[in-house]
């Protein structure tokens, strides 16, 4: 389960393009935050993707990725050419293929072959009518499904929504949402499998699924928190939005009805990994980036394209040391060892010092770009400091006798195996 939003320059309080996603897996999946520099290939090279292997291209975009750590493609991403995407997974009528290229794959694939939001969708629809999508890409069970994409870049954004090799397009207005059931109805722009009238969505659901995935609650959720006044700071805050009623519940029981959805019993889903990107046209871009799980009581480091502090990293192995030692916070906290109302204090009063400083250095009329490098470094060492004082060698101490509390206890006992 996810939930992937985009918001237009007509729309946001500053004129600023915005992607925001928040990625929900199984809570034992590290979702590791790598830079992929761009590469030029050989003539004829091949490229092996999750599950097939297809032509490479002669040049690849440099891409920032949010990605599970047993899969080649990503969960969300934006390259150097200022594209963001995100995926959903939607649940369809379409029959079950044989493994080929993943929802991931493609969003990976686009990302670095596409240089505009335009250009992604084509990308994203030749692969699939190419090579069709399928493939498991559950982690610690099997999962199958098709997939939905949101792509932004500075001046403009799109929605593909998809069920097997059918898609339908359309081009996002002011703001949008996807979350994991199907959403276009016959207003789109560009299609496959369907009348130019026909709604897609009524056409492809796969009603129970969709309908216990809860996916129409939290679409309508973020929806309601798009408004014209929508910043960077506001969407960090509406990937951190929990069911009405679940306020200060949040560690007690499960929700997958939660925008920063909690796992347990048997809910199996949970926010693994947040993004809010500013996408300027001509000046730099912004991504306020977790690189760990739990948005409500995780901070949003700021990010620079040429900037390499964590929570981004070149390689998979501090990535995923990154993720699981924050990970063990969370689940302190979980085991009631950490007070969640301290933690989320003291980041949000160090977030607030991080807004606050990248808004005044973007207001120059060309941004220094080493003010931005030590201000992400800076954010790190911060966040870096406030983990390692709160950390708790006894995060495994989960007590209880519940279904709750049996869950996690399986978790944290598997937890990096």
């Amino acid at each position: 389960m996810c939930d992937t939003m985009g918001i237009m320059p007509s729309w946001s309080l500053d004129g600023i393009s915005y992607f925001a996603k928040n990625s929900d897996r199984s809570p034992n999946e590290p979702l590791l935050t790598l830079r992929v520099p761009a590469m030029q290939h050989e003539p004829n090279a091949t490229l092996r993707c999750s599950y097939l292997s297809i032509p490479q291209v002669q040049q690849t975009h440099e891409i920032l990725i949010c990605k599970p750590s047993w899969i080649w493609g990503a969960e969300m991403g934006v390259n150097d050419a200022r594209v963001a995407i995100g995926n959903e997974a939607v649940f369809t009528k379409a029959k079950r293929g044989k493994p080929s290229l993943t929802g991931m794959d493609l969003l990976r694939l686009a990302l670095e072959r596409s240089d505009t939001a335009a250009a992604a969708v084509t990308v994203i629809i030749d692969l699939l009518e190419a090579y069709g999508q399928g493939g498991n890409c559950g982690f610690d069970k099997e999962c199958y499904y098709d997939n939905s994409f949101l792509v932004c870049d500075p001046s403009e954004g799109y929605v593909l929504e998809t069920s097997g090799k059918d898609y339908a397009v359309i081009e996002i207005e002011d703001r949008y949402a996807i979350s994991n059931g199907l959403s276009i109805g016959s207003n789109h722009s560009k299609r496959a499998g369907l009348a130019a009238d026909e709604d897609f969505a009524r056409r492809f659901t796969e009603p129970v699924r969709t309908f216990f995935s809860r996916s129409s609650m939290r679409r309508r959720q973020v929806m309601e928190r798009l408004q014209p006044s929508s910043s960077a700071k506001s969407l960090v805050e509406t990937l951190r939005t929990h069911a009405s009623g679940l306020s200060g519940q949040e560690f007690l029981r499960a929700s997958v009805g939660s925008v920063c959805m909690h796992a347990g019993g048997l809910i199996g889903d949970h926010t693994t990994g947040s993004l809010v990107v500013a996408l300027r046209q001509d000046k730099p871009v912004t991504l306020w980036l977790t690189g760990c799980s739990t948005p409500c009581i995780s901070a949003f480091k700021p990010v620079f394209w040429h900037s390499d502090a964590p929570p981004l990293f070149k390689n998979p192995s501090p990535s995923l040391a990154y993720w699981l030692r924050r990970e063990h916070v969370h689940r302190a906290v979980l085991a009631g060892r950490i007070e969640a109302s301290v933690l989320r204090a003291r980041i949000k009063e160090a977030e607030a010092r991080w807004f606050a400083e990248e808004d005044q250095i973007m207001r120059a009329k060309s941004p220094d770009e080493a003010a931005l490098a030590a201000l992400a470094a800076d954010a790190s060492r911060e966040e870096q400091c406030l983990i390692d004082e709160l950390y708790d060698e006894n995060w495994r101490d989960f007590a209880g006798t519940g279904r709750y509390s049996r869950y996690w206890r399986q978790k944290n006992e598997k937890l990096g195996k």
